[in-house]
């Protein structure tokens, strides 16, 4: 436990000190592992809040989406992060207002690729075809990466085309992935078992996947609500 909670009392000091103190409880929790305790995450953002520190809890916001991305690939709750920390942004009292609209804008950017992404994987349920096209467009825009892993974009199509017995364009994408995240291990966005399936299908020698990747299911904390 943290030994902080969102009750802390705060007495002396008048309300700019306590503000003050909000705040630095909200910077102290962020050192911890919060993102594997959902109740110091909630009194992060609880702290933030009490502290009218909107432009810290937009970033904190952003860290928890980058987290659902990272760590349980949900894109849906990592929109959803990405939306409330515009909403704080929106409200925060920035002194440099060009450089908040220029943070905000990026914001929504992002948003806007995570919805396609997202929307694109919906769509596959009923029409994969239309599915693979969407993520051939995503693919293409530049600053892609900035909100969806182009490898977990990959790793729909590949699974995709394998699932059809696609194997040569399986394949083909694979190739694709490796030229475009050379340093990534492919088990971390492919099954292993379908990759191993792609190479032996075209009698292709599969060189050895490590173990990353394999602990992306591991167990999940409380929801976070976004």
């Amino acid at each position: 436990s943290s030994g902080i909670n969102a009750e802390w009392p705060l007495r002396p000091g008048g309300v700019s000190r306590q503000k003050e103190i909000y705040v630095m409880a909200a910077n102290y929790l962020q050192r911890l592992d919060w993102r594997k305790d959902p109740e110091i995450m909630k009194n992060i953002i609880t702290f933030y809040t009490k502290g009218r520190a909107l432009d810290s809890l937009s970033g904190f916001y952003d860290a928890c989406a980058q987290v659902e991305i990272d760590e349980y690939q949900n894109y849906e709750k990592a929109m959803g992060a990405l939306s409330e920390a515009l909403k704080c942004l929106n409200k925060a009292k920035m002194q440099d207002i060009s450089a908040q609209e220029a943070r905000m804008n990026f914001l929504k950017r992002r948003i806007s690729l995570l919805k396609k992404f997202v929307q694109a994987r919906r769509t596959y349920e009923t029409d994969a075809e239309e599915a693979m096209k969407q993520c051939l467009i995503l693919l293409d825009e530049a600053d892609i990466d900035s909100s969806v892993r182009s490898g977990d974009i990959y790793g729909l199509m590949i699974e995709h085309y394998a699932s059809v017995n696609n194997y040569q364009k399986a394949y083909h994408l694979v190739q694709e992935l490796k030229d475009r995240l050379p340093t990534a291990s492919l088990a971390y966005y492919v099954n292993n078992t379908i990759l191993e399936e792609i190479y032996r299908t075209l009698g292709v020698e599969l060189q050895p996947l490590p173990d990353e990747g394999e602990d992306i299911e591991e167990e999940v904390p409380e929801e976070f609500g976004f």
